[in-house]
């Protein structure tokens, strides 16, 4: 997808997730797939069924308990069921102001540890200063399912020490050894702060719909239309990286309920979550 002096590149194969996103001549998202694999970052996946970690892979539903599938690294299943899956495009159009297009998955087999049938389209806007991505899910099934969803965007910066993260934060989600949330407590994180060399991985419910992240090259707006929501913050290894993932409900959702909801058959769950370029 191209407008004027924005681009976006987006994998089919790997769960319509942006690999490379440019606005207005300004590297936002940039493919690092060469230092560490896309199964292993999950970069700008989409996080449905749900986002993050469900402890053990296990959950009960309606009196049924579910074995999902375990990472490599660890005994907990991870980042949903979107990730690796291959979408195909539905339409493209192009505007005096925008290109769009629309992308779409449907779960056709049921699937060990969610045995649901679903159907998620993407629906990605291009802007010369705004990329906004809306997600549509479908449930297909003869029976309601649970479900938290979330997006997964690195974020580049020349120089990410320097670059401040502004949000306003209501709660923190306050994790074990294996990130999984124990409790919530009152947020005391500052409205603005700068990343330095900080190592973070933490998960915030916020109190306003968006996030402002600034660097030396840009400022950029991270939206929500939905109107309660998480925020996992995580900085990787990779230099001058930064995961800003908004998500509806935090780890182990299908367990602690926080978050969680529940999709009744033929009912239908909408989302967009838009990035910005703001005026420095």
């Amino acid at each position: 997808m191209q407008k004027g002096n924005s681009k976006a590149v987006i994998s089919l194969k790997n769960g319509g997730s942006i690999s490379h996103l440019t606005l207005n001549n300004k590297i936002i998202i940039k493919d690092f797939s060469d230092k560490v694999d896309y199964h292993l970052s999950y970069a700008s996946a989409i996080l449905f069924p749900f986002a993050n970690r469900i402890l053990n892979g296990e959950y009960e539903f309606q009196n049924k308990k579910h074995q999902l599938k375990q990472n490599t690294h660890g005994n907990n299943a991870i980042h949903g069921l979107l990730f690796n899956k291959t979408f195909e495009v539905l339409e493209s159009t192009q505007n005096t102001n925008y290109v769009a297009t629309t992308l779409s998955y449907t779960q056709t087999i049921k699937e060990n540890g969610f045995p649901f049938l679903f159907t998620v389209n993407l629906t990605y806007v291009l802007f010369e200063n705004e990329l906004s991505l809306k997600v549509t899910i479908t449930n297909i099934d003869a029976n309601p399912f649970p479900f938290t969803i979330g997006w997964h965007p690195y974020f580049y910066a020349n120089n990410r020490g320097t670059s401040i993260l502004k949000l306003n934060t209501e709660k923190e989600i306050i994790h074990n050894n294996k990130m999984i949330p124990v409790k919530m407590e009152d947020s005391k994180l500052p409205k603005s702060f700068q990343v330095s060399n900080q190592q973070l991985d933490n998960c915030y419910l916020l109190k306003d719909d968006y996030v402002i992240y600034k660097t030396e090259d840009y400022t950029m707006k991270l939206s929500s239309s939905f109107d309660k929501n998480f925020i996992q913050i995580y900085t990787p290894e990779i230099d001058n990286h930064i995961a800003i993932e908004p998500i509806t409900g935090p780890s182990n959702s299908f367990n602690n309920n926080v978050g969680l909801k529940i999709l009744s058959p033929k009912d239908t769950f909408n989302i967009q979550w838009t990035i910005q370029l703001q005026d420095e």
